[in-house]
């Protein structure tokens, strides 16, 4: 009984790695046909679509998730009590995918809850995945995030308006693009 449990928990293991396996070679495609000025700046397994399941408990397969950073800077802003408006740049645009199993979907229930963040866009649908995507800013480096708060600090007591100037990304056609590669990949 033991020797038989034993083998269905490595079983489940051997599923999810071959499946994490798929997905990854699917992202792999992605990130060949990205411009060149984007780089993969992390990747994660086991994870779900950004606001999907907020407040929810999520019981399926997870998926893996891609943090790709481009070159251009996005600008935090902010006016000051006279009414100047200043701008620095802290962070770099970023494109956060998730490629999820194609069995994944988001949850109906969600509607039910009370303040839930905007989740990311759905991208693609096909045999072998869905894939979602949001734009969003990172700091290229732990330190670069420190200064940005110290400054945040200080801008604080005399800002009147603040917040990130949204400018579009560098690249502009990422969800069609992403759509086109994976279509292709699926012929």
């Amino acid at each position: 009984m033991l020797i038989v449990i034993f083998c269905f928990s490595t079983y489940g293991v051997a599923v999810a790695d071959i499946e994490y396996e798929r997905l990854k070679h699917i992202a792999d495609d992605v990130v060949t046909n990205m411009p060149s000025t984007w780089r993969v700046i992390e990747e994660k397994t086991g994870v779900i679509p950004y606001g999907h399941y907020d407040g929810l408990k999520y019981d399926g397969q997870g998926g893996l998730s891609l943090v790709l950073i481009g070159p251009q800077d996005m600008y935090f802003q902010w006016k000051d009590e006279d009414g100047a408006w200043h701008q620095k740049a802290f962070h770099k645009e970023v494109i956060e995918l998730w490629f999820m199993p194609p069995e994944y979907h988001l949850s109906w229930k969600r509607f039910f809850v009370m303040k839930s963040p905007a989740p990311a866009d759905h991208i693609y649908s096909g045999v072998a995945v869905k894939v979602y995507g949001m734009p969003s800013r990172r700091s290229v480096s732990p330190h670069q995030e420190k200064l940005f708060d110290k400054y945040l600090e200080e801008i604080l007591s005399q800002a009147t308006t603040l917040g990130p100037r949204l400018a579009p990304l560098s690249w502009a056609t990422w969800k069609m693009d992403i759509k086109k590669f994976l279509q292709q990949s699926e012929q």
